[in-house]
């Protein structure tokens, strides 16, 4: 495998227009092209692309966190890969103002090697860790009214649900079980998830594990676990 050289004006494995979308716990990330500048002979390692956040600390160190990642395969010197889209899981940085870099690396047998990276000139502002969480009770709380007036009479009963869905290590709902168990009108009835993706999960019953239901675009940690909250409170409603 031919050696990168620093005298080259540009990188022998190079990005050339990247943009990118988050979507809750998913991210798009567009490359308009990825080119092996390299002898047509050339067959580079396997490439990898990564979106980092890169935060600046005092005394000039800084902080790096991967917020999602792939795999590309080799590309053959003299090619390149056009108009790029993957679709990915992303996992935000901790809270704070973050300047996010997508990488390109190459594997070298050893590890991976940076070959070209393109800054992003707009900063990402991460929310702290309880602005999700005050947004799923609020999201809870407007559903929680209808129920209100047989609150008493509905004590009790409120471990129901529960028993009839297998539990998990830390005692809490599968949400892929609860899911295969609800009937359709149930689940396309749920409040404050989009109508698609519920479609999607309709469709794609039954799922094997949470990961698999997380595989579904657009159905995050966040999502999926106010899809199962909203089945539960359908649940009640109609006892």
């Amino acid at each position: 495998m031919d050696s990168l050289s620093p005298h080259f004006e540009y990188p022998m494995l190079s990005l050339q227009n990247s943009a990118y979308r988050i979507d809750e716990d998913r991210i798009v990330i567009t490359v308009e092209r990825i080119s092996n500048h390299r002898d047509i002979d050339n067959l580079s390692g396997t490439l990898q692309l990564q979106l980092c956040g890169v935060r600046q600390e005092t005394f000039g160190a800084s902080e790096t966190h991967v917020l999602a990642s792939t795999t590309l395969g080799e590309l053959q010197g003299q090619h390149g890969l056009i108009d790029c889209h993957y679709d990915l899981l992303f996992q935000s940085p901790p809270e704070g103002i973050w300047q996010l870099v997508l990488q390109l690396s190459e594997w070298n047998g050893t590890e991976y090697l940076i070959c070209d990276s393109a800054d992003f000139t707009v900063p990402y502002h991460a929310n702290p860790p309880h602005f999700s969480v005050d947004t799923e009770e609020v999201v809870e709380a407007a559903l929680e009214p209808t129920v209100e007036p047989v609150l008493e009479s509905t004590v009790e009963p409120v471990a129901e649900p529960v028993t009839h869905v297998k539990k998990n290590a830390t005692g809490g709902v599968d949400g892929y079980l609860a899911i295969n168990k609800s009937k359709v009108e149930t689940l396309l009835s749920i409040k404050g998830v989009p109508k698609k993706t519920l479609e999607k999960l309709v469709k794609e019953r039954p799922f094997s594990s949470d990961k698999a239901v997380l595989n579904i675009k657009g159905v995050g940690p966040v999502m999926l676990q106010r899809i199962v909250t909203g089945l539960i409170t359908t649940k009640h409603k109609k006892q």
